[in-house]
C-alpha cells in the first residue's frame, strides 16, 4: 500500500474528549522511539455536523448520526486514511453502525475498525477467565443493549445497573451541561459520585471486571485498575487494532 494512503482515520467529533483520547492512546500504544516512527494519523473533528448517537438511540431525535459519520470517513479517506475508528460505543449500536458499514461500501481499501468487538476480544485475550462483566456507559448504550448483545456474541455475560435511576445518575456524569465529563474534560465532584454509587452496586454483584462503556470515561480513568476493579478501556482496544493494521501493510 503506498505509504500516503496507509493512515489511521479517527472520525473525533463523538465527542471531542475522546477523539483526543484515541490519538493519545495511539501515542501510548506505539512502541515508537523516534517521532517518524509513529503511526500517521488523520483526524476530523466535526461534532457540530453529527447529531448525538444517544438521542438517536432513545427516539428523541430522527436524525441518524450514521449519515454524517460516513460522509466523515469518506473524508477522512480522501486524506488517505485507510484505518478507520470511530471512538464511540453507542455509535456501534446496530442501528447505526450497520448503516455506517452499508455507506461505505464503496471504500473497497478501507477497514472501519468495530471497537466493541476489539473490546470483547481484548478481553478474551488478556482476562480468559473472566465470564461476567460490567458496563460503565450513556442511557443510549443501556437502551440498546450494544454491550449486551455484543456480550453474547463473544460468550460474556453482560451486567449493567438495572435501578434506571443509577442508570441516569452514570449518564449525567457523562452529559450533565454543568459537571458532565463531555463538558468539563475531567471527573468533577459530582460526576465522581455518580460512579463511586456504580462501582458500589458491581462490589454487590462481585463483579470485579467493568467496561469503560463510554469514550469520556476513558478520557478520566487512563489507569487499568481502580481499587479492585479491573477496568477495560475500549478505546485502547481500539487503538492498539488500528496501530496493528496499519503496521502490517507498511
Amino acid at each position: 500500500m503506498d505509504s500516503i494512503n496507509n493512515r489511521i482515520g479517527i472520525v473525533g467529533g463523538v465527542g471531542p474528549y475522546a477523539g483526543l483520547e484515541l490519538q493519545y492512546a495511539l501515542l501510548r500504544h506505539s512502541d515508537a522511539r523516534r517521532d517518524r516512527d509513529y503511526p500517521p494519523v488523520v483526524c476530523i473533528s466535526a461534532p457540530h455536523e453529527i447529531s448525538d448517537r444517544t438521542e438517536f438511540v432513545l427516539g428523541e431525535t430522527s436524525v441518524n448520526p450514521a449519515g454524517a459519520i460516513i460522509d466523515q470517513i469518506h473524508a477522512l479517506y480522501g486524506c488517505g486514511a485507510r484505518f478507520i475508528g470511530i471512538p464511540c460505543n453507542t455509535a456501534h449500536a446496530e442501528k447505526i453502525f450497520s448503516v455506517i458499514v452499508s455507506g461505505i461500501r464503496d471504500l473497497k481499501d478501507a477497514v472501519l475498525v468495530n471497537m466493541i468487538d476489539e473490546t470483547f476480544a481484548l478481553i478474551k485475550r488478556e482476562k480468559p477467565d473472566v465470564r461476567t462483566i460490567g458496563v460503565l456507559a450513556t442511557k443510549g448504550s443501556y437502551k440498546s443493549k450494544v454491550f449486551t448483545e455484543y456480550g453474547n456474541k463473544h460468550r460474556c455475560e453482560v451486567i449493567v445497573p438495572e435501578d434506571e435511576s443509577l442508570q441516569d445518575e452514570i449518564h449525567r456524569s457523562i452529559y450533565d451541561e454543568t459537571y458532565g465529563i463531555k463538558a468539563l474534560g475531567y471527573l468533577h465532584r459530582k460526576a465522581q459520585e455518580h460512579i463511586d454509587k456504580a462501582f458500589e452496586y458491581y462490589r454487590r454483584k462481585k463483579i470485579d471486571t467493568v467496561i469503560l462503556g463510554c469514550t469520556e470515561l476513558s478520557v478520566v480513568f487512563r489507569d487499568e485498575s481502580r481499587g479492585e476493579f479491573s477496568l477495560i478501556d475500549p478505546v485502547g482496544a481500539l487503538a492498539r487494532k488500528l496501530i496493528l493494521l496499519q503496521r502490517h501493510e507498511m
